[in-house]
Order: structure tokens, then C-alpha cells, then sequence
């Protein structure tokens, strides 16, 4: 996802915990992948149809007030944790567009998604929702978004490199840093018991789509201990 006025330029960096080293360079993300998708088909059907809402409803200005996100900010009472929930949010178009960049990355042979492994049976079965236009339940690939838009470091711009992450209870997941928001996907059966966490938190069918604030200083230890989960 990109501003209207950035012209597709977003900073892609890798992170080394043991050294405690970060790497950026500048990426263009406004082109397409020839090496899984036609161009007609990148902006027809992804484009067209899910990325353009996306866009239009996170970034976009003078929005149509039918399609336009109504966000409210909250805090907890107990530990000042700070959180948004944005209704009127087109469930179908976002949580594909979503699902798009995850079966994308999967696919691909880029180096910085290397980490993104689907296999076979998750990536025909996303891929199937997406060029098929079909709604996932909202168990089906349950998304969660935390951001670090309110603390020291924001990461604006910057896109980190792709993370798998695996729970005890046998959840996987994937972790995705892209300008300033984390995208946490949860890769499961659709009878797998999910936590409390994921379902009060998750994108929900009804239009409801909550994001996490990190608290200041707190983002560089959340993304460590993430990672090694």
C-alpha cells in the first residue's frame, strides 16, 4: 500500500537481532511481478477489484462518505494500551487484497520473501479466493494489524522483510511490516481453535477492522519477540 503522492517508493529493511544491525534500500513497488503474474492480470483483477479500495479507503482523500473507514480511538483502563476501531470497512475487498499480498509473497521467487512458504494446498486454495472474488470467513486466514504510528520509531515508509512465526498451541503465522503497520497472517484449518487475542482483534465480516498501537519504546522488543515465537 502507498500514498497518493509517493510515487511507489517505500524502503525495504531486514533486521539482525543478534547483531542488532538494520539494512534499507529503496524499493519500487508499483511495478508488477512477471514472474508470476501478466500485467493484465495484476491490475485488472488485483488491482481493479481489491488494491484500489484498499488504497482508496486507508489514503485515499474526499472519500465517499458510503465507503469511507469510520475510525474511533480507545484505551484501556487497566494498562493504558491504546487501540482503533474503524467500521464501514468493505470486509470482502480488504481481507482479499490482504490475502493477495501474502499469496503473492508465497509465490514469488524474491529474495525478501523467501520466508513465505504457503505450500501448495494454502497457496491454490487463497488463490482461489482471490481470482474467484470468493469471501473467506473470518476464521479463514484471520488477520490482525498492530502499528508502530505512535511511537519514536514509526517505520514510515518501510517495508521489513517477511517473517514466519509459529505458536505452541500449532498455529503458524506471518508477519508483515509495511509502513508502519504490522499485517499478522494466521495460517490455520478452519477447525483450528483460535485464541481470544486473534478473535477479538481480528478483521471481522461485519466491517470492523482494530489496530493495535505498540507503546513507545516497546517496538523493537515486540518485533524480537515475535520473531523467535
Amino acid at each position: 500500500m502507498k500514498s497518493e503522492d509517493d510515487k511507489n517508493i517505500f524502503y525495504e529493511v531486514t533486521y539482525d537481532f543478534v547483531n542488532n544491525e538494520s539494512k534499507s534500500k529503496k524499493i519500487q513497488t508499483g511495478d508488477f511481478d512477471k514472474n508470476i503474474l501478466c500485467e493484465d492480470c495484476d491490475n485488472k483483477i488485483l488491482g481493479a477489484n481489491y488494491e484500489k479500495y484498499a488504497k482508496q479507503s486507508m489514503y485515499g482523500k474526499n472519500i465517499d462518505p458510503k465507503i469511507a473507514p469510520i475510525c474511533k480511538n480507545y484505551k484501556t483502563v487497566n494498562d493504558d494500551l491504546e487501540y482503533t476501531i474503524c467500521k464501514n470497512i468493505n470486509y470482502g475487498k480488504m481481507k482479499l487484497f490482504l490475502l493477495s499480498i501474502l499469496w503473492r509473497a508465497s509465490i514469488t521467487d524474491r529474495k525478501q520473501f523467501r520466508n513465505v512458504q504457503l505450500g501448495d494446498k494454502h497457496e491454490e486454495k487463497i488463490r482461489k479466493l482471490i481470482y474467484e472474488n470468493i469471501t473467506p470467513k473470518e476464521s479463514e486466514y484471520p488477520i490482525m494489524m498492530t502499528s508502530f504510528m505512535r511511537t519514536k520509531n514509526s517505520f514510515k515508509n518501510l517495508i521489513g522483510e517477511p517473517k514466519r512465526i509459529k505458536y505452541k498451541n500449532g498455529l503458524n503465522g506471518y508477519i508483515f511490516l509495511i509502513d508502519s503497520i504490522q499485517f499478522i497472517f494466521f495460517v490455520n484449518s478452519t477447525d483450528h481453535h483460535l485464541p481470544k487475542y486473534i478473535t477479538r482483534t481480528m478483521i471481522k465480516e461485519n466491517g470492523e477492522m482494530t489496530i493495535l498501537h505498540l507503546p513507545n519504546g516497546k517496538e523493537l522488543e515486540f518485533l524480537k519477540t515475535m520473531i523467535k515465537k
